[in-house]
C-alpha cells in the first residue's frame, strides 16, 4: 500500500481537536473497492468529518421532527391537504438521510473493519431507519401500480406500509448520537441492563404466580351483574359504574327495585379486566402492581364472591410487587448512575489538574506584573492626596490660568470623594442591616402577593398596585446600589445578582407594558410572579440551604440530559401514539375521551400522563376499544402502553432518583466542610474565653459544641448524631431501661478493661444496670434510701413488670379498635368502657411508681425529662380527664377520646428497636427541614403564579350550555346514554370545582395533590379549558396551560419530590450506620463476621445401604434435577392454559394432568425421602415446602374425586346438608380453590433454579429481616390513624356512587386499616379526602339529632388524610426503599470485594470434606480446600502451594490436638484476612479488640465459640499459622543450605559458621515473610512466587523427594490399606477439577498426584471417617504422617491392620500398643512441672533416656510434638541418621533462635516454646547436624557473644 497522502495526514492531525469521538486510523479501503486516494471517497471524509455538515443533518433531524409533529392522523386513511404536503416533503428527508448513510459508509466502510459503519450501535440504528424509510417508498409505488392494475387490493396493501411509517418516529432518537451527555446517561441505563434483567425475571415470575392463582380463584367470577328484570339494561345508581354482583353469600346484592342478578355481562371495563384467562390474568396483576386502579379490582371482586379474603390476594400483591421488587430497579439504577458519575467525574478531575497547573505557571508571570502595578498605584494614591492638600503654592505663580488649575483639582477631589463613598457604599451592601432590610421587602413583597384572591375589594388591589410600585422602586435602589458599591464586574459575578438583576428589569418592564396596554394579561401575571423568585435571596447567608440550592442548581445540569431524553422519549411515543390511536379515541357514548391521540400537543399530554402513571390504565382501555376491544388485535395494543410505562415510570424516572441522591451526598460534604470550619473556630474562642474556668468544664463546653456541630445541617456524610435528640438528660442511655423486648439483644456494653492483657471475655459480667435511683428526694418525701422508694425502684426496673405493662398497652389498643363508631351506647361500648377504667388505672399506677422512684421534674435524672416519659403522661392524663369529664362539653370529650389513640405509642419506650426507628424518623424529619422549605417556596411560587391564571376560573354549570351563574338557573333535560327515549329532567346547579386556584391556600391544596400524581389529568384538563373569571368553560380553549402543569410536575414532582425521598433514604442509610459509629467495622465486615460466627456446616448424607444408595445417586443427579424443572415448567403451562367457559372435555383433561402431575410430585417426595430419610429430607427448607405442596395437592385431588362423585346431589358443598341455596361458585368459604392454590405453589420451587433471580430473593429475605422495627413502625401508624378514622368519620353514609361506599368505609377497623392502605398507594386518596369534609349524610344508625342528617364528616379530614399521606407516601415507603437499597448495594458491587453472598460457597465444598457435619477437618485438607473455593474467598486452583501456605500463616486458625481445623473458625479466619479485619499490628492485641469488638456487636455469642474462632491471649494454643510457620522456616533453611552448597561447591564444616548462617536466615528472610504473612500483606509475594516457580521448574530447589503430601508411587501401595467401602462422592464432578490441577506446571511439584488429592481417594478419606472417627483417614498412609505418632493411637484403638512397608514405619511402631496412657505419660512431664506458664522445660532428652529407641517428641502427644508433623518431616528422616536417639533442642540453640525471631520481628512466636523447638529441629536437619552438634556450636556462639562466657539463662 502506497504512503498516505499529505491531504490526508493533515486530516488526521486535526482530528483530535474535534469533539466528536477520536477516530483510528481508516480502513485502506472501503466497500472492497475505493481506497484512501480514491477522490470520490476523500471528498465523502473531508465532507462527512466537517462540522457543519453535523450541524446541517441534526437540524434536518429536527425539522423532520416538526413535520412528523404537525401531521394530523385521520381515522379511516382520510387526509388533508396539509398532509399531502407533508407526504411530498418526506421524501427530501429521506433523499437527505439516505446521501448522509451513504457518504459515512463511503468515508468509513461498510462492516468489516474495526470502525465501520455498522460497527455503531447508533449508526446501525440510522441504517435501519433509512432502510425502512425507502422500503416504504417502493412499497408504496408497488401499491399504486398494483392500484392501477386491480383497484380492489389498495386496502389491504395499504396496512403494511402504515405499519412501516411508524418506524419514521425513530428518527427523533438519532439526536442522541449527536449530544454527549445524553450518552452518559443512556450508558448507565444499559449497564443497569443487566441486573435490571433478573429484577424483570422476578417481576414476571411474581406476575405469572399472581395470574395464575388469580385463574383459579376468581375465573369466571366478574360476569354477572344486576339488570332490570326482563331487560338488558344494566341496574346502576347515579355516578356508579356497573359492578359484579352475587346472587347469595357474601357478595353484593342487587339492592335496585325491579333489579336481579344475572349473568351474560362482558365484564368490568368492557371486558378487559378479568381472571378468565392466563393472558387477561397478567395484564390484570401488572396493572395492580403499577398500584393503578388496584382497589377497583379489589372491589369488584369482593362484589362477585365476598370481601372476607380478597383482600390478602392484593394485598400481598401490593407489598411485595410494588413496595418490594420494584424498588429494586430503584436500587439497581443508583447504584449504577454513581459508579458511571465517579467515573465520569475521575477524568474530569485528571483534566483539570492538567489544566490547573497551565493555569498557575501563567500566573505565576502575571502576579509579578500585577503586584508591581499595584505597588505604584498605592504610592501615586499618596501623592495626589498631599499634592491637593498643599494647595500647589508653586503652581499658583507658573500657571497664570487658573481655571484650568481648579477644574483639575476639582475632578481629582471628585475622584477622591467618589472612591470613598464608593467604599462606605459596599460596606453598607455587605452589612447585616442592610440584608435584613432587603429581607423585609422581600417579605412584604411576597404578602402583598399572596393576598391576591377571587372576589377581592377594589381598595385591596388598589392597595395592591402601589405596594407594587413601592417595592420596585426600592428593589431597583437595592440594585443601582449594589452595582455602585461592587461594580459591575463584581456585580455580575455573583449568581444571585445576575438573577436579581433580571427579577428587576422584569417588574419595570411589566410597568411600563401595562401602562401602554400593549401586553396581554395573562404574560404580565407570569411576569408578577416572577418577583417571587426574591424569596430565594433568603438562603444566600444560610450556608446549608445555600449549599442545598447549589447542589440542586448542580443537578439541573445532569438533570437538563436527562430532561432532553426524557423528552425525546415523550416525542418519540406520542408520534407513535398518532400514528397508532389517532382519530380513533371516538366511540359510541357520549362521553369524551380527552386523554386522546388526536394532535401533537394532546399526544404528549396523553404520553406524559402515562409516564406519571395517572390512570395509564384508563387510557389503555381506551386503546383497546379503539381497535375493537378485548379480542384480537386490540389486545395487542396493551404492549405499547407497558412499554411506554415501564420505560418511563420505572427506569426514567428512577433516573431522576438516582441523580438526586447522588447530588445531596456532595451537597452535604460541601455543608459539613464548612461546618466544620465555623465551629473550629467557636470552639478556639470559646477555649480561650474559658481561662479561669477547671479544665472539666472547659472540655464539658467544648464537647457540647461538637455534639451542636455534629447536629445540624443534612445528614449525608454520617455527620448525623442522635444524643441531642435523646435531650441532654439521656446524654449515654436511656435512664429508665425498659428491660428491653424479651427477644431484644441489644444490652449496654460492658466496661471492657483495656489493659495490655485484659482477662478472656466469658470472666465479664454482660448484664444490663438498672438505672440508680437519683441523689435528690422525690415529692420532696422519699429520700434516695427510703424503703417504699427503694421498693418502687424494684418493681420498676423488673422485668415482669414491664411486660405486664406492655401486655396492658396492646389491650387497651385492641380495646380502641374494637369499638363501634356508629352506635356510641351500644352494649359493645359499655362493656369497653368498663375495661378503659382498668387500663387507666394500671397506668395511672405505673405512672406513680415511676415518679416516686425517678422524682417529677425539678432535678435531673427526673421523670419528666425524657420526651418519651412526657408522652405517656400526657396519655395518662387524657384518660383520666376524659372520665372526669364524662358529662359536660361533648365536642372536647370527643377530642380527648380520640387522644387515647396514643397509647399503642408508650410501646415506643419500651422496645429498644422500635425506638431506634422513631428516633432515625425524627433525625430524618428534622434534618429534612430545609428540603421542606425549599419544597414549599416552590409550591407556594407555583401557587401564587395559580392564582394569577386561573382564580375564579373553575366554575361552571351542570348544563354546558349556559356560560354564567345568572343564565345557570331553572331546569334541563338530559338523554339518559345518549338515548333520546330516555329523558329525565334536571335541576341546573352552579358548580365550583373542588380544587381550585381561587386564593394561594386553595391553590397550595390542589398542586399538592398534582404532586402527589393523584387527579392531574382532571385538574389539567380543567385549567385548559377555562375562560374567563366566573363564567364557564370552554372545550380545549388554551391548551398553552398544560405547560404549568408538566413545568411543575417536572420541578416538584419529578424532581424535588425525588430529592425528599433521596434525603429519607440517605437519613436512614447514615441512621443504621450511627448505631455502629464507634464501630470499627463496616457493614460489609459486620455481615461476614456474623455469617461467620452463625453458619452451621452442611451435612453431606451419604447412604451406606446399595439400594438407598442407588435411589439417592438418581434423587441427587443433575438430570433429575432438570426433569423436575421441565416437569414444573409444563405444570405451569397446563394451569396457565385454563380458561373460563372450557368445553368438558378441557375440564377432563386438566383434571387428569392435575392428578398425573401430584402422582410424579408424590413420587419425588417418596424418592428423596427414601434416599435421605426422614432426618435428612426434612433439614433442607425447600423439601418441607414440597412436602407441604405435596400434601396439599393430594388433598385437592381427594376433594375434586369426592366432588364429581357426589356432583349428582350438588358436590361436596352439600355435604353437611347446608347446601339449600348456596351457588358453589359464589361461595368465598375457602373451599377445595384453597387446595388449588398448592398446584400454584409448585412454581415457586423454580426460584430455587436461577441462580440470579436466587441471590435477589436471597437478598429480599435479608431486607425482610431487617424491616420488623419499620413494619412495627408502620402498623402502628396505620393503627393509630384507623382509630381516628374511625371516631371521626365513622358515621359518614355509606352511598353507592360515591367514594365512602361498601367496600371503602370508617366503619369497622378492618375496613379502616384498607382504606388507609389504599390511600398509602395513592388510589385517589384525594376523592377521599372530600368525601370525609363537613356536610355529608349520616349513617341512618348514628346518634344525631333532628335536621341534622348532613352534618357528618369534619374539615379535620384535611389535616387527617394530608398528613397522613406525608408521613406514608414521604417518610414511611421510603423505609422500604432505604432498607431495599442497602441491601441491594450488592448487585451493583464491587464483586471483588468479599461479602455475605460468597459465603455460602465455603458452606458446600466444606461438606464434602466433613460430610457428617461434624465441623472438622484435618488441617492439611484446609489447603485442598481453600484451592477449590475461589477468590475472594479461597485462594483459587492456579494459586501457588508456597503462597497458599503463607496465606494460611496470616489465617492462624487455632489446631485441635487431634490435628484438625474448625469450621467456624476456618471461615471466619477467611473472612478476617480477605477484609483485613484487625490483622495489622500486634497481633495479640488486635485479637483482643476484636474479642471485644465482636462481644459488643453480638452480646449472645457463646464463649466457646469466641475462643474457638479467635483462641485468648496466654493460650499457648498451637495454630495453623505456627505450623506453616516453621514449614516456611525449613524451606529458607533448605534454600540456604543448597546455596552453601553451589557457593562453596561442598559443604562448610565449621558448625558455628553454619548456625550463625542458618540464624541468619531466620532473621533476614524467614522472619519477614511470615510477618508480612501474618499480616495479610502478599502482593509483593505473588509476584515473586511466579518467578521462584519458574525458576524451581528449571532448578528443583523445591524438589523433594517426598511431595508436600507424601510420595506419588504410593499411590498404588494405599488401595490395600482401606477395606473397599462405597464412594461417597459422585466421582463425575470432580474428575474435572483434579486433571486441571495435575497438569497445571505449578502444580506438578508441589501438588504430586497422591491419594490426598486425587477426588476418588478423597471420597474414601471422607467414609472413612464416616465409619471410623478419623481412624481410617486417607492420610494414615501418607509418609507424612507415617512419623508422626499421634495418628497412630487411634488405629490401635480402632484396631485397624496397618499394612507399612519400609524402614519408614520402624520408629513408630514402639508407640502403638501404648497408645493413650503412654503420651499422657509424655505430656505430664513436659508440662506440669510447676514451671512458670510458657517457659519450656529442660530438654526431653533427660526425661526419656537412652532407653526409647524412637525420637520421643514425636511421640507425645502433646503441643510439642505437632509442631513436628510439618509438611516436610520426612525429609528431616532422610537427613537425620536414623538411629539418632537424642533428637532434642536444647538451651543455647533456643536462646538464639529466640534472638533471630524478635530481630525478624516475631515477637509472639519467639515466645513460644514448642515453635522455638520445631524451628531448631529444623535447623538441626538443615545443617544435617546432630542436635547435640549443635548446641555445642550455640554454646561457643553465646560465649563468644557474652564476655564473661558464662552460660545465660534461658527465658523463652
Amino acid at each position: 500500500m502506497e504512503p498516505p497522502s499529505p491531504q490526508d495526514e493533515g486530516l488526521r492531525k486535526k482530528q483530535p481537536k474535534k469533539p466528536v469521538p477520536e477516530i483510528l486510523p481508516r480502513p485502506p479501503r472501503a466497500l472492497f473497492c475505493l481506497t484512501l486516494q480514491n477522490p470520490l471517497r476523500k471528498a465523502c471524509i473531508s465532507i462527512v468529518e466537517w462540522k457543519p455538515f453535523e450541524t446541517i443533518i441534526l437540524l434536518t433531524i429536527f425539522a423532520n421532527c416538526v413535520a412528523l409533529a404537525v401531521y394530523l392522523p385521520m381515522p379511516e386513511d382520510d387526509n388533508n391537504t396539509l398532509n399531502l404536503g407533508l407526504e411530498k416533503l418526506e421524501y427530501f428527508f429521506l433523499i437527505v438521510f439516505s446521501i448522509e448513510a451513504a457518504m459515512k459508509i463511503i468515508a468509513y466502510g461498510f462492516l468489516f473493519h474495526q470502525d465501520a459503519y455498522l460497527r455503531s450501535g447508533w449508526n446501525v440504528l440510522d441504517f435501519i431507519i433509512v432502510f425502512l424509510g425507502v422500503f416504504t417508498v417502493i412499497l408504496e409505488q408497488v401499491n399504486i401500480i398494483q392500484t392501477n392494475t386491480a383497484p380492489m387490493s389498495s386496502k389491504g396493501a395499504g396496512l403494511d406500509v402504515k405499519a412501516l411509517r411508524a418506524f419514521r418516529v425513530l428518527r427523533p432518537l438519532r439526536l442522541v448520537s449527536g449530544v454527549p451527555s445524553l450518552q452518559v446517561v443512556l450508558n448507565s441505563i444499559f449497564k443497569a441492563m443487566l441486573p435490571l434483567f433478573h429484577i424483570a425475571l422476578l417481576v414476571l415470575f411474581m406476575v405469572i404466580i399472581y395470574a395464575i392463582i388469580g385463574l383459579e380463584l376468581f375465573k369466571g367470577k366478574m360476569h354477572k351483574t344486576c339488570y332490570f328484570i326482563g331487560t338488558d339494561i344494566v341496574a346502576t345508581v347515579e355516578n356508579e359504574k356497573p359492578s359484579p354482583c352475587a346472587r347469595t353469600g357474601s357478595g353484593r346484592p342487587c339492592t335496585i327495585n325491579g333489579s336481579e342478578c344475572r349473568g351474560g355481562w362482558p365484564g368490568p371495563n368492557h371486558g378487559i379486566t378479568h381472571f378468565d384467562n392466563f393472558g387477561f390474568s397478567m395484564l390484570t396483576v401488572y396493572q395492580c402492581i403499577s398500584m393503578e386502579g388496584w382497589t377497583d379490582v379489589l372491589y369488584w371482586v369482593n362484589d362477585a364472591i365476598g370481601n372476607e379474603w380478597p383482600w390478602i390476594y392484593f394485598v400481598t400483591l401490593i407489598l411485595l410487587g410494588s413496595f418490594f421488587i420494584l424498588n429494586l430497579v430503584l436500587g439497581v439504577l443508583s447504584g449504577e448512575f454513581t459508579k458511571e458519575r465517579e467515573k465520569a467525574k475521575s477524568r474530569g478531575t485528571f483534566q483539570k489538574l492538567r489544566e490547573k497547573q497551565q493555569l498557575e505557571e501563567d500566573l505565576r508571570g502575571y502576579m509579578s506584573w500585577i503586584t508591581q502595578g499595584e505597588v505604584m498605584d498605592v504610592d501615586d494614591l499618596r501623592e495626589g492626596k498631599l499634592s491637593l492638600d498643599e494647595g500647589g503654592s508653586d503652581t499658583e505663580s507658573l500657571y497664570e490660568i487658573e481655571g484650568l488649575n481648579k477644574i483639575i483639582q476639582f475632578i481629582r477631589h471628585w475622584r477622591q470623594w467618589n472612591r470613598v463613598f464608593r467604599w462606605k457604599c459596599h460596606d453598607l451592601v455587605k452589612s447585616k442591616v442592610f440584608y435584613w432590610l432587603v429581607i423585609l421587602i422581600v417579605a412584604l413583597n411576597t404578602l402583598s402577593i399572596a393576598s391576591e384572591h377571587h372576589n377581592q375589594p377594589l381598595w385591596l388591589t388598589h392597595l395592591q398596585d402601589v405596594a407594587n410600585r413601592v417595592l420596585l422602586t426600592l428593589f431597583t435602589i437595592e440594585m443601582l446600589m449594589k452595582m455602585y458599591g461592587l461594580g459591575l464586574r463584581q456585580y455580575f459575578m455573583s449568581i444571585f445578582n445576575r438573577f436579581d438583576c433580571f427579577v428587576v428589569c422584569s417588574g419595570i418592564l411589566e410597568i411600563l407594558l401595562v401602562e401602554s396596554g400593549a401586553m396581554s394579561p395573562l404574560g404580565i401575571s407570569v411576569l408578577r410572579c416572577i418577583r417571587l423568585l426574591r424569596l430565594f435571596k433568603i438562603t444566600k447567608y444560610w450556608t446549608s440551604l445555600s449549599n442545598l440550592v447549589a447542589s440542586l442548581l448542580n443537578s439541573i445540569r445532569s438533570i437538563a440530559s436527562l430532561l432532553l431524553l426524557l423528552f425525546l422519549f415523550i416525542i418519540i411515543f406520542a408520534l407513535l401514539g398518532m400514528q397508532l390511536f389517532g382519530g380513533r379515541y371516538d366511540f359510541e357514548d357520549t362521553e369524551v375521551r380527552r386523554s386522546n391521540f388526536d394532535n401533537f400537543p394532546q399526544a404528549l399530554i396523553s404520553v406524559f400522563q402515562v409516564l406519571t402513571g395517572e390512570d395509564w390504565n384508563s387510557v389503555m382501555y381506551n386503546g383497546i376499544m379503539a381497535y375493537g376491544g378485548p379480542t384480537y388485535p386490540g389486545v395487542l395494543v396493551c404492549i405499547y402502553f407497558i412499554i411506554l410505562f415501564v420505560c418511563g415510570n420505572y427506569i426514567l424516572l428512577n433516573v431522576f432518583l438516582a441523580i438526586a441522591v447522588d447530588n445531596l451526598a456532595e451537597a452535604e460534604s460541601l455543608t459539613s466542610a464548612q461546618k466544620a470550619k465555623a465551629e473550629e473556630r467557636k470552639r478556639r474562642k470559646m477555649s480561650k474565653g474559658l481561662p479561669d474556668k477547671s479544665e472539666e468544664e472547659r472540655a464539658t463546653v467544648t464537647k457540647k459544641l461538637e455534639q451542636k456541630s455534629k447536629g445540624e445541617g443534612i445528614p449525608t456524610t454520617a455527620k448525623l448524631k442522635i444524643d441531642e435528640f435523646e435531650s441532654n438528660v439521656n446524654e449515654v442511655k436511656d435512664p429508665y431501661p425498659s428491660a428491653d423486648f424479651p427477644g431484644d439483644d441489644e444490652e449496654d456494653e460492658p466496661e471492657i478493661p483495656v489493659s495490655p492483657r485484659p482477662r478472656p471475655l466469658a470472666e465479664l459480667q454482660l448484664k444490663e444496670k438498672a438505672v440508680p435511683i437519683p441523689e435528690a428526694s422525690s415529692f420532696f418525701i422519699f429520700s434516695p434510701t427510703n424503703k417504699i422508694r427503694v421498693l418502687c425502684h424494684r418493681i420498676v426496673n423488673a422485668t415482669w413488670f414491664t411486660n405486664f405493662i406492655l401486655l396492658f398497652i396492646l389491650l387497651s389498643s385492641a380495646a380502641l379498635a374494637a369499638e363501634d363508631p356508629i352506635r356510641a351506647d351500644s352494649m359493645r361500648n359499655q362493656i369497653l368502657e368498663y375495661f378503659d377504667y382498668v387500663f387507666t388505672a394500671v397506668f395511672t399506677v405505673e405512672i406513680v411508681l415511676k415518679m416516686t422512684t425517678y422524682g417529677a421534674f425539678l432535678h435531673k435524672g427526673s421523670f419528666c425529662r425524657n420526651y418519651f416519659n412526657i408522652l405517656d403522661l400526657l396519655v395518662v392524663a387524657v384518660s383520666l380527664i376524659s372520665m372526669g369529664l364524662e358529662s359536660s362539653a361533648i365536642s372536647v370529650v370527643k377530642i380527648l377520646r380520640v387522644l387515647r389513640v396514643l397509647r399503642p405509642l408508650r410501646a415506643i419506650n419500651r422496645a429498644k428497636g422500635l425506638k431506634h426507628v422513631v428516633q432515625c424518623v425524627f433525625v430524618a424529619i428534622r434534618t429534612i427541614g430545609n428540603i421542606v422549605l425549599v419544597t414549599t417556596l416552590l409550591q407556594f411560587m407555583f401557587a401564587c403564579i395559580g392564582v394569577q391564571l386561573f382564580k375564579g376560573k373553575f366554575y361552571s354549570c351542570n348544563d354546558l350550555s349556559k356560560m354564567t351563574e345568572e343564565e345557570c338557573r331553572g331546569y334541563y333535560y338530559i338523554y339518559k346514554d345518549g338515548d333520546p327515549t330516555q329523558i329525565e329532567l334536571r335541576p341546573r346547579q352552579w358548580i365550583h370545582n373542588d380544587f381550585h386556584f381561587d386564593n394561594v391556600l386553595s391553590a397550595m391544596m390542589s398542586l399538592f395533590t398534582v404532586s402527589t400524581f393523584e387527579g392531574w389529568p382532571q385538574l389539567l384538563y380543567k385549567a385548559i379549558d377555562s375562560n374567563e373569571e366566573d363564567t364557564g368553560p370552554v372545550y380545549n380553549n388554551r391548551v398553552e396551560m398544560a405547560i404549568f402543569f408538566i413545568i411543575y410536575i417536572i420541578l416538584i414532582a419529578f424532581f424535588m419530590m425525588n430529592i425528599f425521598v433521596g434525603f429519607v433514604i440517605v437519613t436512614f442509610q447514615e441512621q443504621g450506620e450511627t448505631e455502629y459509629k464507634n464501630c470499627e467495622l463496616d457493614k460489609n465486615q459486620r455481615q461476614c463476621v456474623q455469617y461467620a460466627l452463625k453458619a452451621r456446616p452442611l451435612r453431606c448424607y451419604i447412604p451406606k445401604n446399595p439400594y438407598q444408595y442407588q435411589v439417592w445417586y438418581v434423587v441427587t443427579s443433575s438430570y433429575f434435577e432438570y426433569l423436575m424443572f421441565a416437569l414444573i415448567m409444563l405444570n405451569t403451562i397446563c394451569l396457565g392454559m385454563q380458561h373460563y367457559n372450557q368445553s368438558e372435555q378441557m375440564n377432563h383433561i386438566s383434571d387428569i394432568l392435575n392428578v398425573a402431575f401430584t402422582i410424579i410430585f408424590t413420587l419425588e417426595m417418596v424418592l428423596k425421602l427414601i434416599a435421605f430419610k426422614p432426618r435428612g429430607y426434612f433439614g433442607d427448607p425447600w423439601n418441607v415446602f414440597d412436602f407441604l405442596i405435596v400434601i396439599g395437592s393430594i388433598i385437592d385431588v381427594i376433594l375434586s374425586e369426592i366432588d364429581t362423585f357426589l356432583a349428582s346431589s350438588g358436590g361436596l358443598y352439600c355435604l353437611g346438608g347446608g347446601c339449600g341455596n348456596v351457588d358453589p361458585d359464589e361461595s368465598a368459604r375457602i373451599s377445595s380453590a384453597f387446595f388449588r392454590l398448592f398446584r400454584v405453589m409448585r412454581l415457586v420451587k423454580l426460584l430455587n433454579r436461577a441462580e440470579g433471580v436466587r441471590t435477589l430473593l436471597w437478598t429480599f429475605i435479608k431486607s425482610f429481616q431487617a424491616l420488623p422495627y419499620v413494619a412495627l413502625l408502620i402498623v402502628m401508624l396505620f393503627f393509630i390513624y384507623a382509630v381516628i378514622g374511625m371516631q371521626m368519620f365513622g358515621k359518614i353514609a355509606m352511598v353507592d356512587g360515591t367514594q365512602i361506599n361498601r367496600n371503602n368505609n370508617f366503619q369497622t377497623f378492618p375496613q379502616a386499616v384498607l382504606l388507609l392502605f389504599r390511600c398509602a398507594t395513592g388510589e385517589a386518596w384525594q376523592e377521599i379526602l372530600l368525601a370525609c369534609s363537613y356536610g355529608k349524610l349520616c349513617d341512618p344508625e348514628s346518634d344525631y339529632a333532628p335536621g341534622e342528617e348532613h352534618t357528618c364528616g369534619t374539615n379535620f379530614a384535611y389535616y387527617y388524610f394530608i398528613s397522613f399521606y406525608m408521613l406514608c407516601a414521604f417518610l414511611i415507603i421510603n423505609l422500604f426503599v432505604a432498607v431495599i437499597m442497602d441491601n441491594f448495594d450488592y448487585l451493583t458491587r464491587d464483586w471483588s470485594i468479599l461479602g455475605p453472598h460468597h459465603l455460602d460457597e465455603f458452606k458446600a465444598i466444606w461438606a464434602e470434606y466433613d460430610p457428617e457435619a461434624k465441623g472438622r477437618i484435618k488441617h492439611l485438607d484446609v489447603v485442598t480446600l481453600l484451592r477449590r473455593i475461589q477468590p475472594p474467598l479461597g485462594f483459587g486452583k492456579f494459586c501457588p502451594h508456597r503462597v497458599a501456605c503463607k496465606r494460611l500463616v496470616g489465617m492462624n486458625m487455632p489446631l485441635n490436638s487431634d490435628g484438625t481445623v474448625t469450621f467456624n473458625a476456618t471461615l471466619f479466619a477467611l473472612v478476617r484476612t480477605a477484609l483485613k479485619i484487625k490483622t495489622e499490628g500486634n497481633f495479640e492485641q488486635a485479637n483482643e479488640e476484636l474479642r471485644a469488638i465482636i462481644k459488643k456487636i453480638w452480646k449472645r455469642t457463646s464463649m466457646k465459640l469466641l475462643d474457638q474462632v479467635i483462641p485468648p491471649i496466654g493460650d499457648d494454643e498451637v495454630t495453623v499459622g505456627k505450623f506453616y510457620a516453621t514449614f516456611l522456616i525449613q524451606e529458607h533453611f533448605r534454600k540456604f543450605m543448597k546455596r552453601q552448597e553451589e557457593y562453596y561447591g561442598y559443604r562448610p564444616k565449621k558448625d558455628t559458621v553454619q548456625i550463625q548462617a542458618g540464624l541468619r536466615t531466620i532473621e533476614e528472610e524467614a522472619a519477614p515473610e511470615i510477618h508480612r504473612a501474618i499480616s495479610g500483606d502478599l502482593t509483593a509475594e505473588e509476584e515473586l512466587e511466579r518467578a521462584m516457580v519458574e525458576a524451581a521448574m528449571e532448578e528443583g530447589i523445591f524438589r523433594r523427594t517426598g511431595g508436600l503430601f507424601g510420595q506419588v508411587d504410593n499411590f498404588l501401595e494405599r488401595t490395600n490399606s482401606l477395606p473397599p467401602v462405597m464412594a461417597n462422592q459422585r466421582p463425575l464432578q470432580f474428575a474435572e477439577i483434579e486433571m486441571e490441577e495435575l497438569e497445571s506446571p505449578v502444580f506438578l511439584e508441589d501438588f504430586p498426584q497422591n491419594p490426598g488429592t486425587h477426588p476418588l481417594a478423597r471420597a474414601n478419606t471422607n467414609n472413612a471417617n464416616a465409619n471410623v472417627a478419623y481412624g481410617n483417614s486417607s492420610h494414615r498412609n501418607n509418609p507424612v504422617f507415617s512419623s508422626i505418632c499421634y495418628e497412630r493411637e487411634f488405629l490401635g484403638e480402632a484396631d485397624m491392620p496397618v499394612t507399612r512397608e519400609g524402614p519408614l514405619s520402624q520408629p513408630c511402631r514402639a508407640s502403638g500398643p501404648h497408645s493413650r496412657s503412654h503420651v499422657d505419660k509424655l505430656k505430664r512431664p513436659m508440662t506440669q512441672r510447676g514451671m512458670p506458664e510458657g517457659q519450656v522445660p529442660p530438654s526431653p532428652c533427660q526425661v526419656t533416656g537412652a532407653k526409647a529407641e524412637h525420637p520421643v517428641q514425636k511421640e507425645g502427644k502433646g503441643p510439642t510434638s505437632r509442631f513436628l508433623e510439618t509438611p516436610n518431616s520426612r525429609n528431616f528422616e532422610e537427613h537425620v541418621p536414623r538411629n539418632s536417639a537424642h533428637r532434642c533442642t536444647a538451651p543455647a540453640t533456643a536462646m538464639l533462635i529466640q534472638e533471630a525471631l524478635v530481630r525478624g520481628g516475631l515477637d509472639s512466636l519467639a515466645a513460644d516454646a514448642n515453635f522455638v523447638m520445631a524451628t531448631g529441629q529444623a535447623l538441626a536437619d538443615a545443617c544435617q547436624m546432630e542436635p547435640e552438634e549443635v548446641e555445642v556450636a550455640a554454646t561457643e556462639l553465646l560465649k563468644q557473644e557474652s564476655p564473661e562466657g558464662g552460660a545465660v539463662p534461658w527465658e523463652p
